[in-house]
């Protein structure tokens, strides 16, 4: 366990930089501090020991998978909310949230080429990791990314108002 000087002085140095990587992932202020205040609460009471070399690494990789499992923990319509929009938690209502998710899922089926639909799915339907799809498709790890971030950024251009 580190002492409580040494903590507080990795928290002045890393907690920032630590906030921004959480609400990048996360999407949402409060979620990424207590994520971030979660990393040192560990930290602190020994449920985190810092290896010798790059403890700040050791950090920000405790904090992705913190945030990553948070991710998964969020249902299907949660997860696309976050990541069409970061001012608001929920869509704006057009007829209703239901209503236009299933617009959205319509679209993405139509827009999307099968490989990217698969992907969509297999990542936000079946809640597989990147590896899982990569293997069960026969494609890298990067492939799943690229497909994933052309999938999303289909959505957000026809359903985000501020992107319109």
């Amino acid at each position: 366990m580190l002492e409580k000087e040494e903590t507080e002085q990795l928290f002045r140095e890393q907690a920032e930089r630590m906030h921004r990587l959480a609400t990048t992932m996360l999407h949402d202020e409060e979620e990424a501090r207590d994520a971030v205040s979660e990393i040192f609460e560990r930290l602190t009471n020994g449920a985190i020991r810092l290896p010798a070399e790059k403890p700040e690494s050791y950090l920000f990789v405790c904090l992705r998978n913190l945030c990553l499992d948070q991710i998964r923990k969020l249902s299907l319509r949660e997860r696309i909310e976050r990541h069409l929009t970061m001012e608001s938690p929920s869509l704006t209502p057009v007829e209703s949230e239901e209503q236009l998710l299933m617009e959205m899922m319509e679209y993405a089926e139509e827009m999307m080429t099968p490989q990217t639909w698969r992907v969509f799915q297999m990542r936000f339907d079946e809640g597989l990791s990147y590896r899982h799809i990569s293997e069960q498709l026969g494609i890298s790890q990067v492939a799943v990314y690229k497909h994933l971030a052309h999938a999303l950024q289909l959505l957000r251009q026809q359903f985000n108002p501020k992107e319109k």
